[in-house]
């Protein structure tokens, strides 16, 4: 899809980040390949958000170095720069669309502020089913389908680095089927993902996980050596003993 760019999309060494007296993350040490999945488990508070606001240039980390789309990344990197965030797309928890303005209109300004017209945004609605809900203000847009039109919006540009935290958080079992599988198929066509969630269920299916324990990460590793490291029979179950551990 991007025969130009390097197989290398992210790499980090030992980055870490401080609020205070607490640590937030410590210790974030993996690389990632375009297609490739990354998944981020743990419990709440763990610094998952954290990672993934570092990963997207909304905070800057405290220690350790990197790079992330061909720019630097750490303590005394610059901001990352224009040409990088256009090829990164991130779906915080919270929605990023405008509630007074129509799903129709919301991808459009998405579409022109990624510097593409109005065809990126009629293929995103017809790409993830928003037919229905192009003329609903987003403002009386039920869970499910704000977030369906959150994850369309954060990737009709095509991103090479894709951030999504907590995307399936509140929907429904099918629509949760339905963005995993758009999740398969944008890794599938080139690009390199990193997902924050609680869905443990889905993320059994992951190649690499990295689990977070109050700001302390481990891994990557894959779902198999997460629940031998735990002694149990699921990832979430894994998760659950892991966080409980003093």
């Amino acid at each position: 899809m991007w025969p130009e760019a390097p197989a290398t999309v992210v790499r980090l060494t030992g980055v870490g980040k401080t609020f205070g007296d607490r640590i937030a993350v410590e210790g974030l040490d993996f690389r990632l390949a375009r297609g490739d999945i990354l998944g981020l488990v743990g419990a709440n508070g763990g610094g998952k958000t954290t990672t993934l606001r570092m990963l997207a240039g909304l905070v800057t980390p405290d220690s350790g170095d990197g790079e992330l789309l061909g720019a630097p990344l750490g303590p005394h990197a610059r901001p990352l720069p224009t040409s990088a965030r256009r090829r990164l797309g991130y779906m915080a928890q919270a929605t990023s669309l405008y509630g007074e303005l129509t799903v129709g209109e919301n991808l459009r300004f998405h579409a022109e502020a990624r510097g593409l017209g109005s065809d990126a945004a009629t293929a995103a609605a017809l790409r993830f089913g928003l037919g229905p809900r192009l003329a609903d203000a987003a403002a009386t847009l039920s869970g499910g389908w704000a977030r369906r039109a959150h994850f369309a919006a954060a990737v009709l540009h095509g991103p090479e680095l894709l951030l999504l935290d907590e995307p399936t958080a509140g929907l429904d079992i099918v629509t949760r089927r339905e963005l995993w599988g758009w999740i398969a198929d944008l890794a599938a066509a080139g690009t390199a993902i990193i997902v924050s969630t609680h869905d443990l269920a889905e993320v059994e299916r992951l190649p690499r996980l990295l689990f977070y324990d109050q700001g302390r990460v481990h891994g990557p590793l894959t779902p198999a050596a997460l629940r031998h490291r735990a002694g149990t029979a699921s990832v979430e179950d894994a998760v659950a003993a892991l966080a409980a551990r003093p």
